[in-house]
């Protein structure tokens, strides 16, 4: 035993070292390159790969190492140095990379082989995905979900590395999933990946995103997140509500990434496009062919990396209401006021390409629905997913970020009139029923909110006006009426 550090009993009676401690100790050291490794997924892969680096140097094991690849690695290093220390933070290395740009394959393959990344040992974890439209810049979203990661696996093939894993969407496999850009990308990216004949490949189609303690969806609980519209007095539903969701816990995929990037290939289960959890995306003619013909059987893996509960986006929301505990008032709107607020900026985690992904899904007569099997064994027979359902609080109860809203649209300004446009739909609808708020009555609607808005002006200012003027009156009669003698 070689260590003793503090730290070190909890990171022994985490769930994802005793689960998976055998796996993690027998398992060769890895170099792994790692890319998003600040977001709300990666921060989290990151820290279970140092728990495990700090658990196989407890038990006399070389640990391996991370190469971080960042777009700003010297603040990173310097933020992940404040939070971890400079001890736990000794099998940690950062490079320079640039997604938007560096599509090229020798550019990577340099780059990696620069820094002694080669051979079976060496495992590439492709975190890094773009979600909606970077202003100025209108291939951002194909530069960042398709041809950087592809470029990375082609090099990462000719350096002979061992694995490359590839963080997905369950988007990609949505009726209309080749209409909207993120979905589009990213699915390319998972098809060109498999064709890779000599490098082992997974692909995680991870489902939604929470996280039980802050009780967000998708990203850091300090921004405005898809969730705060349920503390909302009146909480905006798009469309019916029916689109299905499995969210995952965070924590959840993070420990099951990091298992795949710490432990050998050839012992993990595998979903095949075939078998009994066959996903309907997965089992056509192109994916089959490319299997049978490449002979991928066993060196493609494709896991439906999604929770076990199967919800719709009402039941979403009135549960993360439930955990905050308010009552949420739904209001069913239309996409229409959604979609224009969304086209200026994004809302936190709510963009444009998730309403499209949820309006396609709400009309599909067969909605796309996961089955977790297979992820949920990758830590072993024992372990098990995380149940939504089953939550009955949070650690960090949220309350509604007006001033972050309210930064939000002073800095998006374009989103304020269609924001105006939407809450008078959600107000009209809640009180007076959705025909009143249909387009055929938008007119009128909007007629009568300038009314009040003008009447209340003119009010107010006839009032300001009277009491103005009587105060006027009193200062000229004090100033005419001469003193009495």
């Amino acid at each position: 035993m070689s260590s003793s550090r503090p730290f070190m009993e909890k990171i022994l009676q985490s769930g994802f070292i005793n689960t998976a401690r055998e796996g993690l100790l027998n398992a060769r050291p890895k170099s792994i390159a790692l890319s998003g490794p600040g977001g709300f997924l990666g921060a989290r892969v990151l820290s279970a790969i140092l728990d495990a680096h700090e658990f196989r140097r407890f038990n006399g094991v070389e640990p391996g190492e991370v190469l971080l690849l960042s777009a700003s690695p010297g603040n990173l290093m310097s933020r992940l140095t404040k939070q971890y220390g400079v001890d736990r933070l000794k099998t940690v290395r950062a490079s320079r990379v640039d997604y938007y740009h560096q599509h090229d394959v020798d550019s990577w393959q340099d780059q990696l082989g620069s820094l002694g990344m080669a051979g079976c040992n060496s495992v590439f974890m492709n975190l890094a995905g773009l979600a909606g439209p970077v202003s100025g810049r209108p291939d951002a979203m194909m530069a960042v979900n398709y041809r950087a990661p592809v470029a990375a696996g082609r090099a990462c093939e000719n350096l002979g590395f061992g694995h490359f894993i590839q963080s997905s969407t369950q988007a990609t496999k949505a009726e209309r999933a080749g209409q909207v850009p993120y979905s589009r990308w990213k699915a390319m990216a998972d098809f060109s990946l498999a064709r890779l004949q000599k490098l082992p490949v997974t692909i995680c189609a991870l489902g939604m995103l929470y996280d039980k303690e802050q009780g967000v969806v998708g990203q850091r609980g300090d921004l405005l997140n898809m969730i705060d519209l349920t503390l909302l007095p009146l909480t905006p539903i798009m469309g019916d509500g029916s689109a299905p969701l499995q969210p995952l816990e965070v924590a959840d995929a993070a420990n099951r990434l990091a298992y795949l990037s710490l432990t050998e290939v050839v012992n993990l289960p595998i979903q095949s496009p075939r078998g009994a959890n066959a996903d309907a995306i997965w089992s056509r003619e192109s994916w089959a062919s490319l299997i049978s013909r490449n002979q991928r059987q066993f060196t493609l893996r494709m896991y439906d990396a999604v929770g076990p509960d199967k919800m719709t986006m009402l039941e979403l929301n009135k549960k993360f209401a439930e955990l905050n505990h308010r009552k949420i008032r739904p209001v069913h709107v239309d996409y229409r006021n959604f979609e224009r607020v969304l086209n200026v900026a994004s809302l936190g985690n709510l963009n444009r390409q998730f309403v499209s992904l949820l309006r396609s899904e709400q009309d599909a007569k067969n909605p796309v629905v996961g089955n977790p099997t297979d992820f949920e064994a990758i830590l072993g027979p024992n372990a098990k997913l995380c149940s939504l359902n089953d939550l009955t609080y949070v650690t960090q109860r949220r309350r509604f970020p007006y001033a972050a809203t309210l930064g939000w649209a002073l800095q998006n300004y374009g989103v304020i009139w269609p924001g105006i446009l939407l809450g008078t739909e959600i107000f009209v609808t809640y009180f007076f029923g959705a025909k009143r708020a249909h387009e055929d009555y938008w007119i009128y609607t909007r007629a009568a909110v300038k009314l009040a808005a003008l009447t209340t002006i003119a009010g107010s200012a006839a009032m300001f006006g009277s009491e103005s003027a009587a105060h006027i009156l009193d200062i000229i009669r004090s100033a005419t009426t001469p003193p009495k003698m």
